[in-house]
């Protein structure tokens, strides 16, 4: 599979739907895929245009000029999969879709922080070093005494913490949105 749905929640789900709904889109109203496979597990597309991306997977058994339904998994990421289904429904239905929400400021800077900070980490610099260089030049001139009670550095384990989390796994909670 080339994407899996449990991994990237707002990857949209298709199949053949059922006769309570014959008006439903069909899967020539479909955008062109910018990428597609076709393999056992059914056709995975992935379409994109100026501001939206959307992964698409089509379940194997499914007819290609049938009607079409999404499949949505009752899961803790049922608000991400029905706003992708609905975000696609707009874009096919009535020919705009809201624009995706990107990282905030906010969001983008700590993610640069953690990356930053993992580096250091990896080429053995010390939190001490670390904090110095990232967030306040003054730490490396604190006391042992005050360095070790400092808010920089529980600041900068927790940055740091949060990297290799992201690192080992975690980078998927962005894709999860």
């Amino acid at each position: 599979m080339l994407w899996d749905a449990r991994v990237l929640p707002t990857a949209i789900v298709l199949t053949a739907s059922p006769p309570i709904a014959p008006e439903a889109l069909r899967f020539e109203q479909l955008p062109q895929a910018t990428f597609a496979v076709q393999d056992a597990e059914g056709y995975h597309a992935l379409w994109r245009e100026q501001h939206d991306e959307r992964q698409i997977w089509i379940l194997p058994e499914t007819e290609p000029g049938a009607p079409v339904a999404a499949l949505i998994a009752l899961d803790s990421y049922l608000p991400l999969r029905v706003e992708s289904v609905l975000r696609l429904w707009e874009r096919l239905a009535q020919g705009v879709s809201r624009p995706v929400l990107p990282l905030t400021v906010q969001q983008r800077r700590r993610l640069i922080l953690m990356l930053r900070a993992l580096d250091g980490r990896h080429e053995h610099a010390t939190y001490r070093e670390i904090a110095a260089i990232l967030l306040d030049p003054d730490v490396a001139r604190q006391s042992r005494r005050d360095w070790l009670t400092s808010p920089r550095r529980a600041q900068i384990i927790r940055i740091v913490k949060d990297g290799v989390r992201r690192m080992e796994g975690g980078y998927r909670d962005l894709l999860r949105g």
